[in-house]
């Protein structure tokens, strides 16, 4: 009877020796893929600039670098979206038109969207630097939709 116990206990032993084997390595392996896990969260979600195949900011945006505007991309972004009077089509249901995203095509042309939430539409603008190193913009042709 001896002989019978001790056989039990050593085989509970050995099954829970290696269920708690099996359990620490489960763990392990879900604290690694926590890990991963976290670090591609973490590389999806950090903003990368975006590059833009039609603008070379060297070489499309050397005029506004040799004005002294560093970032010229950024620089002609900013300042279409402050003059949403440029947007052809007029904000309806007391909505307000803003610029949604703008592509720079050239260093002289660029496409927009832009919308109120309830009419939305697309411009082509020219855009040109002036000597007062202010832009001017003028509307090309739009499409959209009232």
């Amino acid at each position: 009877m001896k002989k019978l116990t001790v056989m039990i206990l050593t085989s509970f032993c050995i099954f829970g020796c290696t269920e708690m084997n099996r359990t620490e390595n489960l763990l392990a392996k879900v604290d690694s893929l926590k890990i991963k896990n976290d670090s591609l969260n973490k590389i999806w979600t950090e903003k990368k600039p975006e590059s833009n195949y039609w603008f070379d900011a060297a070489y499309d945006g050397e005029k506004f670098i040799e004005s002294g505007i560093t970032k010229p991309a950024e620089f002609i972004e900013k300042n279409l979206r402050e003059k949403t009077e440029l947007i052809p089509l007029q904000a309806v249901l007391g909505g307000t038109m803003t610029f949604g995203n703008i592509q720079l095509l050239s260093k002289e042309w660029l496409i927009a969207d832009f919308d109120d939430g309830h009419v939305q539409g697309r411009a082509i603008y020219k855009y040109k630097l002036n000597k007062k190193g202010q832009l001017e913009f003028e509307l090309l042709n739009s499409i959209g939709s009232e």
